[in-house]
């Protein structure tokens, strides 16, 4: 089942424009269902969620046994040291929890973006509507167009928050101007669909390669080490 949705911009003359285009009910039911909460962005981490939860087992096993062991080493160090080391491996697991809440969160949301892909290429079309029109005008050039996807993605009627949220937090992570900027040959040409698809073409290699490819779980091999050196250092100093 279709569910129309509208897209209200501004042109250069301060005008309204109404955009319209038609989004998969399910997919937007499913979207929701993904990301409705942490425990079920969690849920759906994939094989994310178990890399994530075997190294939180692995960190908080080594911040409990050296919590356990200043415990009973308390007669060659300081009365705090326990707590020290409590608080310690609390700020280093906790900070390992975010992290790898952020990254099962990109992973899942690789999901969302395909299947909001028609609502990412609208918003590209209306980008480029938006700086044709001002470069018609002589309002823009290349390296000074700015165009905020987020404040494209704010005026969409119709749109559960949860999907624009997804929206939002991707496009933050895209330099949707600089993108803009790289297809300006084409925007001049005047060819806006072709400019569109251009555009949308180098949204979502950025998206792939930058944002989706580049979320390693790589980092735990250095943080796991880490937290072991400054637990020790700290035992041995106190």
């Amino acid at each position: 089942m279709k569910e129309e949705i509208t897209l209200q911009s501004e042109t250069s003359n301060t005008k309204s424009k109404d955009y319209n285009l038609e989004v998969d009910n399910g997919t937007l039911q499913k979207l929701q269902a993904l990301l409705g909460s942490p425990l079920a962005v969690i849920k759906h981490g994939g094989k994310g969620l178990f890399k994530s939860i075997l190294a939180l087992v692995i960190l908080a096993a080594i911040n409990l046994s050296f919590f356990v062991y200043s415990l009973f080493n308390l007669g060659e160090s300081k009365t705090y040291t326990p707590i020290l080391v409590l608080l310690l491996g609390l700020v280093f697991t906790c900070w390992y929890a975010y992290k790898a809440y952020n990254y099962i969160y990109i992973n899942v949301t690789r999901e969302a973006f395909k299947g909001l892909a028609p609502i990412f290429k609208k918003v590209c079309g209306i980008a480029v509507d938006v700086v044709s029109n001002k470069a018609k005008n002589g309002e823009t050039k290349i390296a000074k167009t700015h165009v905020s996807a987020t404040d494209i993605v704010n005026k969409i009627n119709n749109l559960p928050y949860l999907v624009k949220k997804i929206l939002i937090f991707l496009f933050n992570r895209i330099p949707l101007s600089g993108i803009i900027n790289e297809a300006w040959d084409v925007i001049n040409s005047g060819d806006n669909e072709k400019a569109t698809d251009v555009v949308y073409g180098k949204l979502s290699s950025f998206a792939n390669n930058k944002i989706f490819n580049k979320n390693k779980f790589n980092w735990i091999l250095w943080y796991i080490p880490l937290n072991i050196i400054v637990l020790v250092v700290l035992i041995k100093l106190l």
